[in-house]
């Protein structure tokens, strides 16, 4: 089932969406090691068919393994992008009503969508984008949209405390990309969307960012805002370079 509310989203082009899903785990370092981490802290949902939402899902590619390894589980997408989530659609279509996508933006109380409480809300790599308020705000509306004994799961990138060492960190992360893109392992189209990142993250690095930007912040700034919205517990499940997955519990 597919159901879109329209929003307007300023990267909402097929050419970047289809650019990126072809090359995601090779743009994204380390993407298959955080979906296999994602993947393992959900088996231990006890829900006989436990509603798993993605928020900032994009193109399905985990949505598709969360269908796959919990033959039972029910799955809803909500990304602000069209492209995004007319890739996901074509990629779920297998899995019939198990699985709805939502257009909304992660600002949006797209909670008002949601038939019942989610068992678990995950996301990779889409949180990073938000400013801090709006990362405090959308926090708190997963605690809410949470049921008993839920788990919120993020998988993104993060910064360190340094400056120095945050910028040392982005500039080795587009050295890998720019090699992958000479390679021929990124597609060529995905060029004008890595200019541009490198543009706002490494030669204005220190300017204000914005939403929508790279709005990197520490682990414990995010641990705090999960605390200060009312989760039970909080973790750092996995971390390596400027990634890590934190989770939080009911």
């Amino acid at each position: 089932m597919v159901i879109f509310f329209m929003a307007l989203y300023r990267w909402n082009t097929d050419k970047a969406a289809r650019a990126f899903d072809a090359a995601a785990e090779h743009i994204h370092p380390h993407y298959v090691e955080i979906q296999d981490e994602i993947l393992r802290q959900l088996h231990r949902l006890e829900a006989a068919e436990p509603l798993v939402i993605d928020a900032g899902g994009g193109s399905g590619r985990l949505m598709e393994r969360v269908l796959e390894g919990l033959p039972h589980s029910k799955g809803i997408i909500v990304d602000q992008s069209e492209p995004f989530l007319a890739l996901a659609a074509e990629r779920l279509s297998r899995f019939g009503p198990r699985v709805k996508v939502l257009q909304y933006r992660l600002q949006d109380d797209w909670g008002n969508a949601l038939a019942r409480p989610a068992d678990a809300i995950i996301s990779m790599s889409a949180i990073h984008h938000l400013e801090p308020d709006e990362k405090r705000s959308l926090y708190q509306r997963c605690r809410m949209y949470l049921g008993p004994n839920g788990i919120f799961l993020n998988g993104d990138e993060i910064r360190p405390e340094s400056d120095e060492v945050y910028l040392e960190e982005l500039q080795s992360w587009a050295r890998r990309k720019h090699e992958n893109l000479r390679a021929g392992i990124i597609s060529a189209a995905f060029a004008e969307t890595f200019t541009k990142w490198r543009q706002r993250n490494i030669e204005e690095f220190g300017n204000p960012r914005h939403s929508g930007d790279d709005c990197h912040e520490t682990i414990d700034a995010q641990i705090g805002y999960l605390r200060e919205v009312g989760f039970a517990r909080t973790s750092i499940e996995w971390q390596k370079e400027m990634w890590a997955i934190f989770a939080a519990e009911c």
